[in-house]
């Protein structure tokens, strides 16, 4: 006889619980199931989480909640709870003093699994699109367009094609204490630092080919101080805010108080080298209070003083937070980062600072000071989003995004301002209004480096937008940085690899098989797409080749799973595909007798054509409207011009022009143009 019973001694810690495994039971049997004691201590729960497997909790002893979803209910002894594959949930211990006891049964079944996500954004069909905006006080380089702004009219672009109603909104941040830095060091004043550089930005943008419905130039909108002033005085009202009076860093030499650019040091989370109230390296705050502080303004020493200052209690929102985390798609680094923070404990956030730049604090007594940038933030996208209803036509305010049950919105920046837009931002919009419904989504990008090194407007080391995209188009710099995109790790642009590239993917990939295809329709047909005739099994195991890559295009472009650097990968495997194809399908050539089969296999490389032209429409905007012409349609590609399942042919008799191209610069010409505008950077 052989028995099992509960033994502390042979637990073991997982998933947030004491685990004793019970199956398999090692030496003497390997059922097709797992099992396990699992122990959850007074006031504590497991992790959330879900898995591949279906589970079965059988609760022998305490009360919890069980919930899975948004679902919860309560549950004691004799419950059995069942889960699906991949369906998160938790359990927690509702008592205070009393270990609640379950058994858990695990088992795989594929077949159960899940069908995978929608692919738009999500079930709404009106999304908005936003980008951290960029600070006026310099231009823009490839390392910001890199971020959050391609990524931004990329998947505008894409959730257009799949019939959302999309905009991209972003503006400049006019008010942070880095554009009066940088007006100091110019001799400008902050106005007049902000109005030059915004002029500048803009133009970046446009070269850069990003589509932005609206961008809002802060101090110049005749909503955004309103809106601003109105959200402070509103958590004011609601009593979200707190007075407090800390010590601050301040300049022994001046006496200015220090924050932002006006003070460096070392980050106290995890000891690099920061300017500011955020760490570049850690994404982590820190309210000025580094280590080894000094003053930006002299090179000097540092003083605390008292300064009595409005706080954000941003500690009391743990719980709304951990729960708002678990329903938005995130990145891994982000995700591990947000748990990170609430395992360490949410820091409060001083929301005014003593200056004498940016939004006055609306309340007698603070005069002298002014509203933090980052509470502005919140308001911003506020009217980020009325400017776009006006521009639109749409009736209502900014709630048409923000409030709308049909809306969402999806918010791309750099993961060093993930603590204020994944924590800070979300809090302060339930605080302000419950009603808000935050972002669905978030999108960050990792630092890009050039020839290795930082991006660094000081040290002169960038490839500034203004220069290098007057002369090299702008499709094939947005291919190279979707291509080498740093989604997930800090990426690195090269100008002889962005040469490289260019040269092997697009001139000779893809304007390489579209001359072929263009010989054989113009050569075999007079130009027009001919019909499809009998089909062979390569022709069958074509089209399901065109058919898996539109599936897993549309995973590429989707909000939970967005990446361009996997997009163009996959854009490039389809020219590979049909290349290949294309070259096996010659051999029909000239055998009467199977002048049906050719017909098909034109017919479907012309097919695969076109869903190029679809596909890379949100990286490559020119390249794709240009394809798009040359096959034939009239119309240009817009909203719901995505195929998914079976797609349409080319049809029938359709005069095709021009499709050789070309569509890309020629290498000698394209490396004459790059170099001559970045060529201190051709190591």
């Amino acid at each position: 006889m052989l028995i099992r019973h509960l033994d502390p001694e042979k637990f073991f810690h997982a998933y947030g619980v004491d685990i004793q495994l019970l199956y398999p039971w090692e030496g003497t049997v390997v059922p097709p199931f797992g099992a396990a004691w699992a122990v959850i201590p007074p006031g504590g729960a497991t992790k959330h989480h879900n898995h591949q497997e279906n589970e079965t909790f059988f609760v022998a002893r305490g009360r919890g909640r069980y919930t899975v979803g948004e679902e919860a209910m309560e549950v004691g002894p004799g419950h059995v709870i069942y889960h699906r594959p991949f369906e998160k949930h938790i359990l927690q211990n509702l008592s205070e003093t009393e270990e609640l006891l379950f058994l858990t049964v695990w088992w795989e079944d594929k077949n159960l699994w899940p069908e995978p996500p929608a692919t738009a954004a999500g079930a709404s069909r009106r999304l908005l699109v936003t980008a951290a905006p960029p600070t006026p006080n310099g231009d823009l380089h490839l390392g910001h367009i890199s971020g959050p702004y391609l990524a931004a009219d990329v998947l505008t672009r894409a959730q257009r094609l799949r019939g959302v109603d999309a905009y991209f909104a972003c503006g400049s941040d006019d008010n942070s204490e880095y554009v009066k830095s940088k007006g100091a060091q110019l001799g400008l004043s902050p106005e007049a630092a902000a109005e030059r550089f915004v002029a500048s930005i803009e133009r970046s943008l446009g070269l850069a080919g990003i589509g932005l419905e609206v961008f809002v130039h802060a101090n110049e909108s005749p909503h955004h101080r309103r809106l601003v002033s109105e959200f402070f005085l509103e958590l004011h009202r609601k009593g979200k805010l707190e007075e407090r009076e800390t010590l601050a860093p301040h300049c022994k030499e001046t006496g200015r108080y220090l924050f932002e650019p006006w003070i460096g040091g070392k980050c106290p989370h995890c000891g690099s080298g920061v300017v500011g109230n955020t760490c570049e390296d850690c994404g982590r705050v820190n309210d000025a209070l580094v280590l080894e502080p000094r003053s930006m303004l002299t090179g000097g020493a540092v003083e605390m003083r008292p300064v009595r200052r409005f706080v954000f209690p941003l500690s009391q929102y743990g719980s709304f937070l951990e729960s708002y985390w678990r329903r938005t798609s995130m990145r891994p680094h982000l995700r591990g980062f947000c748990e990170k923070l609430l395992a360490d404990g949410l820091p409060d956030v001083a929301v005014t600072h003593p200056t004498d730049w940016g939004i006055p604090v609306p309340l007698p007594g603070y005069e002298n000071q002014r509203l933090y940038v980052w509470l502005e933030m919140a308001p911003r996208y506020f009217s980020y989003a009325q400017h776009a209803v006006e521009k639109l036509g749409r009736e209502g305010d900014w709630r048409h995004f923000w409030q709308s049950p049909e809306a969402e919105v999806v918010q791309c920046f750099g993961f060093d301002n993930s603590f204020y837009y994944a924590a800070f931002l979300p809090a302060l919009f339930h605080a302000f209004d419950s009603e808000v419904r935050l972002p669905t989504g978030f999108i960050t990008n990792e630092f890009y480096r050039l020839e290795g090194l930082k991006f660094s407007t000081s040290r002169q080391h960038a490839i500034w937008v203004n220069e290098f995209l007057t002369g090299v188009p702008a499709d094939v710099v947005r291919f190279y940085l979707s291509y080498v995109a740093p989604e997930t790790e800090g990426t690195n642009f090269s100008l002889q690899d962005f040469l490289a590239t260019v040269e092997r993917e697009l001139v000779n990939g893809w304007q390489g098989w579209l001359g072929l295809l263009a010989a054989r329709v113009e050569g075999e047909y007079g130009g027009e797409v001919p019909a499809t005739g009998d089909w062979t099994a390569e022709h069958q195991h074509f089209h399901g080749q065109l058919e898996r890559i539109v599936a897993e295009a549309e995973q590429a472009y989707a909000v939970a799973s967005f990446s361009p650097q996997e997009m163009t990968r996959l854009l490039s495997e389809l020219v590979r595909l049909a290349r290949r194809f294309g070259m096996a399908e010659e051999h029909w050539k000239g055998v009467p007798e199977r002048s049906q089969e050719r017909r098909t296999g034109v017919a479907l490389e012309l097919l695969a054509a076109k869903l190029l032209a679809i596909l890379a429409s949100p990286i490559l905007p020119e390249f794709a409207a240009s394809l798009w012409r040359n096959l034939g349609f009239g119309e240009e590609l817009t909203l719901g011009s995505w195929e998914s399942g079976k797609p349409e042919w080319v049809p029938e008799g359709q005069k095709v022009s021009g499709l050789a191209g070309p569509y890309f610069p020629a290498p000698t010409s394209l490396r004459e143009l790059a170099t001559a505008r970045a060529g201190k950077f051709t190591s």
